[in-house]
């Protein structure tokens, strides 16, 4: 999508956090407008007291809006928060430049206003110190534990709500934000979420019979060594998590991997590879969050070759969930990446028809 960049230099004060905009104007047959916001705010991550340095933060927000459809996207309560998985920041998981696969634009074009954020350390939000130097920091945990991700989906939620003045905000959490920070916030403020998606989830876990010890093993493994690394080259990672080659749209997967290979600024020293916090994924319970808490309105969706989460898992979910309005909906012949995929237009469908409200 050919851009041109308006750098507005303007800050305002909204829900407490200081919000500097870039806005993008989308070139004209596409009708649609781009801006990041950079929210500043004190980071809920103990390593920045613990080493008396300042945690003063930045969390990115994309918008990506209908041009002139801020208003009423609010007025019709469609106002939808994307929320990352394990390793891809969210651009590259929601609005990638190649075809139909950004979410964002393909919900914007239906009506929606959609955001997406980098969780701290991830994409353009701030990185501590620790995951660029993790051998300095012996002592020192894995950074970005759930405090800090839930809170900062709290904080870019209250943003929005002050942005488009509304009540309530529409979530999508893919992978690891469905089974962590979506349902987690929807359980904490079920009052400011209107409809939840947790897409490519798995509820029960994976530790496959492994004894209290042995998963602490792997947390205390984890701590020491502070990053994950992902390789945005490997395809075959994409095929263990049911995505097969065949399944994918041409040229998806390239322009992915350059895509995220630029989301990091140390992938060239790095070898190729990505960092993402592994703070995250310390610590959590099997199930991973007591689904009986939930009482929104909730989609669970998957393909039906996600390795993930089971259909039996997804549906053992559905089940627990306390929402008096729930569903479960299976894509044929797709895997756990489906925007990437050549079926994503009925993916796209079923969350629409969910959140509209059709179905």
């Amino acid at each position: 999508m050919k851009t041109a960049t308006l750098t507005l230099a303007a800050a305002c004060l909204v829900a407490a956090l200081q919000a500097c905009a870039l806005a993008t104007e989308a070139a004209a047959d596409t009708g649609l407008r781009t801006t990041d916001y950079y929210l500043s705010h004190e980071s809920k991550e103990p390593f920045y007291r613990q080493h008396n340095l300042s945690p003063d933060v930045v969390v990115h927000v994309r918008e990506v809006v209908a041009a002139g459809n801020e208003r009423t996207a609010g007025r019709e309560n469609k106002v939808l928060l994307f929320i990352h998985g394990a390793t891809f920041p969210a651009n590259v998981a929601f609005d990638l430049d190649h075809e139909n696969v950004s979410m964002m634009r393909h919900f914007a074009r239906l009506g929606w206003d959609t955001f997406a954020l980098d969780l701290e350390g991830y994409g353009e939000s701030t990185r501590p110190l620790i995951m660029d130097q993790p051998e300095s920091y012996p002592d020192s945990k894995a950074p970005i534990d759930l405090t800090v991700t839930v809170d900062d989906v709290g904080r870019v939620v209250d943003f929005i709500r002050d942005l488009r003045g509304v009540d309530k905000v529409h979530i999508l959490g893919w992978s690891s934000a469905s089974m962590a920070e979506a349902p987690r916030y929807a359980i904490q403020q079920p009052d400011k979420v209107a409809k939840l998606v947790l897409y490519a989830t798995n509820y029960l876990g994976k530790s496959k019979g492994k004894t209290a010890a042995e998963r602490q093993a792997e947390d205390d493994k984890h701590n020491a060594e502070k990053n994950r690394y992902g390789d945005p080259s490997n395809i075959k990672r994409w095929a263990k998590l049911g995505t097969k080659k065949e399944y994918l749209i041409p040229g998806a997967f390239e322009a992915y991997r350059q895509a995220h290979l630029a989301s990091d600024p140390k992938s060239a020293e790095l070898g190729g590879k990505v960092r993402a916090p592994w703070g995250r994924f310390i610590g959590w319970p099997e199930p991973h969050f007591d689904a009986s808490k939930i009482t929104v309105p909730t989609l669970v969706i998957r393909g039906d070759s996600d390795t993930l989460g089971s259909r039996e898992d997804n549906q053992k979910l559905v089940a627990d969930l306390g929402s008096t309005e729930k569903q479960y909906v299976e894509i044929a012949e797709a895997g756990h990446m489906i925007q990437y995929e050549k079926n994503n237009t009925a993916f796209y469908q079923a969350v629409a028809e969910f959140l509209d409200g059709r179905k």
